[in-house]
């Protein structure tokens, strides 16, 4: 598989937000995802931590 050039890599992680039993996710691109290992790690751990405080919010 090809290197993705810097400019198409995330290196920032996602900052999904918990609402009334919903993950909102307002900062990914539209097209399909490019991220370093250190942002994809941490943006799973944002997502998970972000779906338990949903689920106690609904």
């Amino acid at each position: 598989m090809a290197k993705k050039s810097e400019s198409d890599l995330i290196t920032d992680p996602l900052t999904p937000k918990a609402t009334h039993g919903v993950v909102e996710i307002k900062d990914p691109p539209e097209a399909a995802m490019n991220l370093t290992a250190d942002a994809a790690e941490i943006s799973g751990l944002r997502l998970v931590d972000a779906a338990d405080r949903a689920r106690k919010r609904d």
